[in-house]
């Protein structure tokens, strides 16, 4: 299986309550919006990328990613995002490769490591050990 066979989506839809309210993927690192840096290390190791949201905005329209909005209104958590990541695959039997929006430092081969080992037993969850 190919990086390029596999969706990506960044999940950015939380309501940040231990930040305050603010957009976590907003928030800067080193002069950069959080997202940045995650879009940075994901992007290549991925097809298409699409940014998972509670509802879209034009806020995240400077990362040029597609919004994909929760199925239904409020706050339903992240696997409410999980659920319209899935929804937007393009491919209905393809692999998704979701990370957080949080996460800065995902490691550069986190996705051909999963991928990998998805081949290795029957599961629909794959960890790295």
């Amino acid at each position: 299986m190919s990086e390029q066979s596999i969706d990506g989506a960044v999940l950015a839809g939380g309501r940040s309550r231990r930040m305050g309210g603010e957009a976590k993927a907003l928030l800067t690192l080193d002069g950069r919006a959080m997202l940045d840096h995650v879009l940075e290390r994901f992007r290549p190791q991925v097809g298409r990328v699409v940014l998972s949201v509670e509802r879209p905005s034009p806020d995240w329209a400077p990362f040029g990613l597609e919004q994909v909005g929760d199925p239904e209104p409020g706050d339903r958590g992240p696997l409410a995002g999980l659920f319209a990541a899935l929804e937007a695959v393009a491919d209905p039997a393809g692999w998704l490769a979701l990370v957080p929006c949080d996460a800065p430092f995902l490691p550069l081969d986190l996705v051909p490591r999963l991928a990998a080992r998805a081949g290795a037993a029957d599961a629909v969850v794959v960890r790295l050990d």
